[in-house]
């Protein structure tokens, strides 16, 4: 039978939970489960579907390995450590297509780490089986698990965020644990801004801790220790990021720094949303919830400094949960990812007791629960189909159709290997400020200035898109390359074609049977030729039938305007 079973000591030393006994079979079951998440694992790093955010993250990860500065070289709008610390593998692997997918593998032991956190915390307040129990259940929860998949800096957050609450949640609370919470705590903040959600979550747990250790009758704290205590994590929060501005203050783009990481992401008329009627009915309901947890969470026969430390551990991602729906501007999937694991820390002991409580004899319930996870995940996404195709495919495409030195008009990096003309990428934030006039739309004039050969309508605002529809032709799947289409059927034969060039380049003439004969500006067209920018014209002659001018590597490199292409389609990861 699964029970709480701590120490009985009430002071503030660390509590050692009873030991219970955890059949074999029951060991070897979890274990199981742990390892078929691991190797399922595997397929989904090499079939998820790709979200645009990753790509976008890679290529940050790129400029690094390029010499390029963030923020200054290529645009980013989050915290500069998870793509530093990633540029390493990135360039061990070397430029391919598929990249994503092994840089995806290299952030495999976050994944392990924080089930392995989870697992830790757990042991520290209840029973091994209990614990072996609660991080095997965080580790199949479908949306942390899915999600987790994903080639971005909120995977180490998360793991960092775990960290935080090992410091804080697993023993006496001094000095030293709180400059080593502050030093995480800065830590976070060099991952993911989102970091703020954290720490007033944070605050707040403590403070909810606090009050019902209080109430459930412990000693109370005196002042200088708390003083202490905040002056010890005020110390250790300043050295990550400290570094991390000096760095980019010596290389003088501080001021691109502070624009990208912290102005561009506070959206004119966010605080409408903290302040709205919606949020304070999310922090009602939060308040609300948090009382029913604190007055549950004082009666357990339990200890006081252990009730204190479940307290801290339910409210800090229950309140990371309020605030984060209550306050921030633009919410996603990702922006959960820490919750799930840090609130199975308490809610999964209690969902098991209760349900050994229902079942009344011996009976392994979180396997059961476990596998209902696992079923939810396979039925939710196959791991044996590959959904990575696509995405990757541009890669590779762009690859084969640009020179390191060309420019490639992509809406968040998704070409990876490319430096972008226009400096913002095309997200919803980017959106928000085109369309009240913050950010101007000068797209079409940077794609004349950088003479760029390839791009793609995705994302882009209308009169960009409109731009590379009227100047550039479709070349692969979601790619566009420089060029029109000169003369379409149901042109009366021998009738000149007049066009105008937008963007100079060298161009070529071709047609489905190859290489149209007749004169280009006069003369006859031999073979690919520089245009500039102004009005051409091509006389054709006979009745070539369909001719497109079109930039004349992608032909010379085995593409054809003519090829079919896979028909786009949009998706919510795009």
């Amino acid at each position: 039978m699964m029970n709480f079973a701590v120490s009985t000591e009430d002071d503030f030393s660390e509590s050692q939970p009873a030991h219970e006994s955890i059949g074999a079979l029951e060991r070897w079951l979890a274990f199981g489960l742990l390892g078929c998440a691991l190797v399922l694992r595997f397929l989904y790093i090499w079939h998820y579907r790709i979200d645009s955010d990753e790509p976008q993250h890679l290529h940050v990860v790129w400029a690094w390995t390029q010499g390029l500065l963030p923020y200054h070289d290529v645009f980013d709008n989050h915290s500069p450590l998870f793509q530093a610390l990633f540029a390493p593998l990135f360039y061990l692997l070397g430029v391919r297509a598929d990249i994503l997918l092994p840089m995806r593998a290299g952030e495999l032991p976050l994944f392990i780490l924080a089930i392995f956190c989870v697992w830790k915390i757990a042991r520290s307040i209840f029973t091994p089986r209990v614990a072996l129990w609660t991080a095997t259940l965080a580790a199949l929860v479908p949306p942390f698990y899915l999600n987790s998949i994903e080639f971005r800096p909120d995977q180490l957050w998360t793991v960092v965020w775990l960290l935080i609450l090992l410091v804080l949640g697993t023993g006496p609370i001094g000095a030293r644990r709180m400059a080593l919470a502050g030093l995480l705590c800065g830590l976070a903040f060099c991952v993911s801004m989102k970091s703020s959600l954290l720490l007033a979550a944070l605050v707040q747990a403590l403070i909810g801790a606090l009050i019902v250790r209080w109430i459930a009758g412990g000693f109370p704290l005196r002042w200088s220790h708390i003083f202490r205590c905040s002056g010890a994590w005020l110390a250790g929060l300043v050295i990550v990021p400290a570094l991390v501005v000096l760095f980019f203050y010596e290389r003088g783009v501080l001021r691109d720094m502070y624009y990208c990481v912290i102005q561009h992401n506070i959206l004119p008329g966010a605080s409408n949303r903290v302040f709205g009627s919606a949020a304070i009915k999310t922090w009602l309901k939060g308040l609300v919830g948090a009382l029913i947890a604190g007055a549950l969470i004082v009666r357990l026969r339990m200890p006081i400094p252990v009730r204190t430390r479940i307290a801290f551990l339910f409210f800090a991602p229950f309140l990371y949960y309020t605030t984060l729906e209550a306050a921030w501007p633009v919410l996603t999937a990702e922006d959960y990812l820490p919750f799930y694991p840090a609130m199975m820390i308490t809610i999964g002991p209690a969902v098991l007791w209760l349900a050994n409580r229902l079942v009344r004899h011996t009976f392994p319930v979180g396997g059961v629960l476990a596998v209902a996870e696992l079923v939810c995940i396979l039925v939710t996404v196959s791991p044996f189909q590959d959904h990575t195709v696509d995405k990757i495919g541009i890669v590779a495409d762009t690859l084969k159709l640009t020179d390191p030195s060309d420019y490639v008009m992509d809406s968040k990096g998704e070409t990876i290997y490319r430096r972008r003309p226009f400096r913002y990428v095309i997200e919803s934030l980017t959106f928000h400020r085109i369309k009240q006039g913050i950010v101007k739309d000068t797209i079409a004039d940077e794609l004349i200035a950088k003479r760029v050969p390839l791009a793609t309508t995705q994302r882009m605002p209308h009169r960009a898109r409109d731009f590379i529809k009227k100047n550039y032709v479709p070349i692969a799947f979601r790619l566009y390359v420089l060029g029109k289409v000169l003369r379409d059927k149901g042109v009366t034969p021998g009738a000149p074609c007049a066009f105008e060039i937008k963007v100079p380049a060298r161009y070529t003439l071709v047609d489905p049977d190859g290489t149209p004969a007749g004169q280009l500006d006069g003369t006859p067209f031999t073979g690919s030729r520089e245009l500039t920018a102004g009005k051409h014209s091509f006389l054709p002659e006979g009745d070539p039938g369909k001719v497109v001018l079109i930039w004349a590597p992608a032909i010379e490199r085995g593409y054809s305007p003519f090829a079919k292409i896979k028909k786009d389609y949009k998706s919510p990861q795009d």
